[in-house]
């Protein structure tokens, strides 16, 4: 498992990531992986430009808390089981 943060989303730098996904030419798949709800947060921007670059070759999948109108529970309980919960995804 490789970990990769991408720190610019505008403009895409597809180039880099391009470069950065060939560094592991035997990847089985790619996630994309964010605390905020499946809503929110850069999935909708970035999903599109990481299916042209991985075109068939490689399954993108995505992580992230569920749907919600409110990026936030309002309960620290909730979002620390959250949190949890989708660390403990993404890594497995």
């Amino acid at each position: 498992m490789a970990v990769v943060r991408v720190e610019q989303l505008y403009p895409w730098p597809a180039k880099l990531v391009a470069r950065t996904l060939n560094r592991y030419p035997d990847a089985s798949e790619v996630w994309w992986v964010q605390e905020e709800p499946e809503n929110m947060g850069a999935w909708t921007f970035v999903s599109e430009r990481l299916r042209r670059l991985l075109g068939n070759r490689i399954p993108l999948r995505h992580l992230a808390r569920d749907a919600s109108a409110s990026p936030a529970t309002g309960s620290t309980k909730v979002h620390d089981r959250e949190q949890r919960e989708l660390v403990s995804s993404a890594v497995s």
